[in-house]
């Protein structure tokens, strides 16, 4: 008979597929981490192989709660419009909606049905939920539930799109190894809660007297309980010999728990209760425990222990009923075959039209998934390197229509919204070893990311090895941990130099020598990294591939060209500006320049400035781009686009340019691919370059031009309506060819990488920070004082309102009115306290719970901190605001959060909850002081700075 460990080997080795593959798009919420069931759910997808796209709505504010419920209790509601750029580009077949009191509004339901996408929900908390379930889960083409005793409670409610979805777990749970802990050893545990659970404890209190018992939790009384989560939990589960499951729920159900399901996977034998349902899963006294009472369970116990043959006879009964049909994996290919196959009779809840429709969108299968990793700087908001990934990403699906790109990205969760692609913190090295072991490739690229610029504000060699995320090190981590698993690694349409300084050098030599293919966007970097020693026949150039990207249809209208479209109708002629932050030069002077170029323009009659901010956060192009507007002309209309503008709306924007200058290549370089004469202000060679490329460089001037050249050039730009040069035109396209010829040959090479054997574990638990012998190593740390509140014609409750749920890491802060009218205000004051003298960087988030374009400019979100004040409308938008704060060594920074209410609002009992604001501290580390810099960074809103009589009275607490 084999045993558990050989039964496990088998597993390992076993792939689960079930003949087809589809795009899913799973939204659920992992409130436990990666042991939760719905992470358990998500992996069991994948080792299916299927394409899955995960958005886990812990991190992704798409829905709306409006009953406020919790605890796997409805409705809370996906908004669909945030899910659209998701369902542009990742395309699902199918939607589930995992757990959680996750569903859709019939609108939203009826219209992503007819987009060709099949709905279903899951529901994880039956009977106990099914209350506040009963109502939403019609608009799922099906639903499930996890207990079977409420299959006709949805039936007696008129529910019929409820089939048994019943628990189980996932392969990896199984086959995943911890370290035993010999101090969790014991004869009988129990894993979970007993508050308020009398009947847990009596059981567990009892047994303890002739046992060695452990329980994990909370509320228990049997002494030395504690909660245990993550690899704690996997070490407990396998620890312990005789595992107690109590299948009576809270609101006084029985049913089947994932525990049971968990302690059979983890090698040991489960006692229950005896009841139907479970029967139909194991069989009592041969692949589980049965009891009636205590006294009976008890008995039985000590018979097992007492006859090592037969409990081992259990256990593996058990775990072999386990592994043959009751994984996740089963339970998917059991749904999805009701699901392929539904007919009047097996699904009578469905018309034969819907029917048609699901067989239609589920007919096309795709290729069993395969991961590939493209690592870059994605998700920061800079438009051009969103097109680079656009463009890489593209290239790889169409090389290999199983390959499911996953992003090492700056910004994981804004790649995943708006570009529908899997993707996690590249500077999180833990999550890219675990990413790497499911990988076929390792892609890093483009942009420029090979240079000595910050090499050694990365900390220079030593940057390998010290963990930082920045410079030639920082993109170089994950693909050498890649290479110590043997997974190849490309790199395509980067950017190399300037490379002066030796070790830097060294250093790509070292990078470059690791890969199977190079792929830089011009001759320059490719000199640049033969000059570190590699064979020039090792690197492959061709022009920057955003020259490959398909230019958009102008299918959609943007709402921005909207307002661009209505200056153009007042006869006004449109010149597009583009400035960046650039440390190297005085932009003062440079905006000073372009400022009396363009006034001297508006001179030959009616102009309005668009200002297109290319990179998103308020202190990039949008701060200069609104000194620029500030400064010109009364007669000079000024508009400024959202940062950045989408890739739509920044071309419909150049369809409606007579004239661009702009600072950025891409931007260049897509003006230029649309015909639209453009002026470059050169602050990189890159710029130069591609101007010379295109055959317009006496359209490229130096930043530090003086504003006559730069009129000159606007004034001929405008004139020239459209680049009519037919060199130009056949330069583009030649440049187009090329760009993508060659990329499409480097995807290729990538996808010939071997297909390696991927099965998703749960990620093995972060280690403990490391402490050199003898030697206390202290993070800096940061914290709240405790917050004062005042107000302005409004009463602040007796208990000052959040007062009691503010932290060391947290401020909140709502207004305690149902009606809000303009004049009224709230302010939470305190202090930011430091425990370092030493500059460090404080990261933190600004959080709203409220979103409604139609109140936009009624109330005003602002957070002071020290000097500067981030402002911010209350109802733009629900995705948390990230800010940066660097100090030069100051321990107490005063803080301020408020309210402004600026017009009359709609009076509903829902403002105290809705206006709530959350300021949160997430991390604090050391930097080196790198001489003056404005102090405070914001990913969206404004930054200001302060007067300094201005901040002085507002940290006294003069409003």
């Amino acid at each position: 008979m084999q045993s558990i460990n050989q039964l496990k080997a088998e597993l390992e080795s076993k792939t689960f597929d079930q003949g087809f593959h589809w795009r899913i798009l799973f939204l659920g919420r992992s409130i436990n981490g990666t042991t939760d069931i719905v992470s358990s759910l998500s992996r069991s997808l994948r080792n299916l192989g299927h394409h899955v796209l995960d958005l886990d709505l812990k991190f992704h504010r798409i829905t709306e709660n409006p009953e406020r419920a919790a605890g796997g209790n409805g409705p809370i509601y996906v908004q669909a419009t945030k899910l659209a750029p998701v369902l542009e580009n990742f395309r699902p077949q199918m939607i589930i909606c995992c757990a959680g009191g996750l569903t859709f509004t019939d609108q939203d339901a009826a219209w992503l049905k007819a987009q060709g996408i099949v709905l279903v929900g899951i529901t994880l908390s039956d009977p106990d939920v099914f209350p506040s379930i009963k109502d939403h889960a019609h608009v799922f083409d099906v639903h499930t539930t996890n207990a079977e005793l409420s299959l006709q409670m949805y039936r007696d409610e008129g529910v019929m799109n409820t089939v048994y979805f019943p628990f189980g777990i996932d392969r990896g749970f199984v086959t995943q190894e911890v370290d035993e802990d010999p101090s969790m050893e014991a004869d009988v545990i129990c894993l979970g809660h007993a508050n308020n659970r009398p009947d847990r404890n009596q059981t567990m209190t009892a047994l303890n007297r002739r046992f060695d018992v452990k329980t994990y939790g909370r509320g228990w009384d049997v002494p030395g309980s504690e909660p245990v989560a993550g690899d704690k939990a996997l070490q407990a589960l396998k620890m312990g010999r005789v595992h107690i499951n109590f299948p009576l729920t809270r609101a006084g159900y029985i049913n089947i728990k994932c525990g049971v399901f968990e302690s059979v996977g983890a090698g040991a034998v489960i006692a229950t209760g005896e009841f139907e349902e479970m029967a139909r899963f194991f069989d009592y006294g041969e692949e589980i425990i049965g009891y009636t009472d205590d006294d009976d369970l008890s008995a039985k116990i000590e018979h097992l222990l007492s006859d090592p043959a037969e409990y081992e006879r259990i256990r593996l009964n058990g775990f072999r009923r386990l592994v043959d049909n009751h994984l996740y994996e089963h339970r998917w290919m059991e749904l999805f075959d009701t699901i392929r196959n539904a007919s009047t009779e097996s699904t009578p809840w469905l018309s034969s039209e819907r029917i048609g429709q699901i067989r239609e969108a589920l007919g096309q299968s795709f290729p069993r998934a395969r991961k590939i990793i493209l690592s870059g700087f994605y998700g920061a908001g800079n438009l051009g390197d969103e097109l680079i990934l656009r463009s890489i990403a593209s290239a790889l699906a169409a090389a290999d229509p199983a390959i499911q790109v996953v992003v090492a990205a700056e910004n994981p969760r804004q790649v995943e919204l708006h570009h529908g692609l899997q993707a996690f913190k590249r500077a999180d090295v833990y999550e890219s070893a675990y990413q790497l072991h499911t990988a076929d490739a390792v892609v890093v690229g483009g942009g420029g990311l090979w240079h000595d610029l910050t090499f050694n504000r990365a900390g220079g060699l030593a940057s390998l090895v010290n963990g930082s995320t920045m410079s030639i090190a920082g993109f170089g981590n994950l693909p050498l941990m890649g290479r110590v698993l043997g997974i190849p690694y490309h790199v395509i349409g980067l950017g190399a130099g300037p490379l002066q300084d030796r070790d830097a050098q060294a250093m790509v030599r070292y990078l470059a020598g690791q890969t199977e293919s190079i792929l830089v966007r011009d001759e320059d970097s490719k000199a640049a990294i033969v000059n570190t020693g590699i064979d020039a026949a090792c690197v492959r150039s061709a022009p920057d591939v955003v020259y490959a990207i398909n230019l958009p249809d102008g299918g959609t209208q943007a709402h921005s060209t909207e307002t661009i479209a209505g200056l153009k109708a007042e006869g006004r002629r449109l010149v597009g500006v583009n400035l960046r932050r650039w440390a190297r030069e005085d932009m003062d002077a440079v905006l000073a320049e372009v400022e009396k170029a363009i006034n001297a323009e508006a001179a030959h009659g009616p102009l309005a400035l668009v200002g297109i901010p290319m990179q998103a956060g308020a202190t990039h192009d949008r701060s200069i781009l609104e000194k620029l507007g500030s400064r010109l002309s009364p007669n000079i209309s000024f508009f400024l686009m959202p940062d950045p503008p989408t890739f739509d709306s920044f071309d419909q924007c150049i369809g409606q340019l007579d004239a661009l200058i702009t600072m950025r290549l891409h931007a260049a370089l897509l003006a230029h691919r649309r015909g639209l004469p453009t002026i470059g202000l050169v602050y990189d060679p890159k710029v130069a370059r591609h101007f010379e490329e295109v055959g317009r460089s006496d359209f490229a001037l130096p930043l530090t031009s003086a504003w006559e050249p730069i009129y000159e050039r606007t004034h001929a730009a405008i004139a020239e309506g459209r680049i009519m040069d037919p060199g130009t035109a056949e330069a583009v396209r030649a440049l187009e060819v090329e760009s993508s010829a060659a990329l499409t040959e480097a995807a290729m090479r990538v996808a010939r990488a071997p297909v390696r054997t991927a099965v998703y574990e749960i990620p093995a638990e972060r280690p403990d920070e490391p402490e050199a012998p003898g030697v206390v190593i202290q993070k800096p740390v940061a914290a709240f004082t405790k917050a004062e509140f005042s107000a302005t014609e409004l009463e602040i409750p007796e208990r000052a309102l959040n007062v009691l749920f503010d932290s060391p890491k947290a401020l909140h802060i709502s207004l305690p009115t149902t009606s809000p009218v303009a004049g009224q205000a709230i302010h939470n004051r305190c202090s930011l306290n430091l425990d370092s003298a030493s500059p460090v960087e404080v990261s933190l988030s600004v959080t709203s719970n409220y979103e409604r374009e139609q109140n936009l400019g009624k109330i005003t979100t602002m957070v002071q901190v020290g000097e500067h004040v981030f402002v911010d409308d209350l109802a733009r938008s629900k995705e948390p605001v990230l800010l940066r704060l660097r100090t030069s060594g100051i321990q107490e920074i005063p803080v301020r959060v408020s309210l402004f209410v600026n017009g009359r609002c709609y009076p509903a009992q829902s403002w105290p909850k809705y206006s709530r604001v959350s300021v949160r501290i997430h991390e604090v580390h050391a930097v080196n002081d790198r001489g003056p810099a404005r102090t405070l960074f914001a990913s969206a809103g404004e930054v200001r700075a302060l007067e300094p009589q201005l901040a002085a009275s507002a940290s006294s607490g003069q409003e």
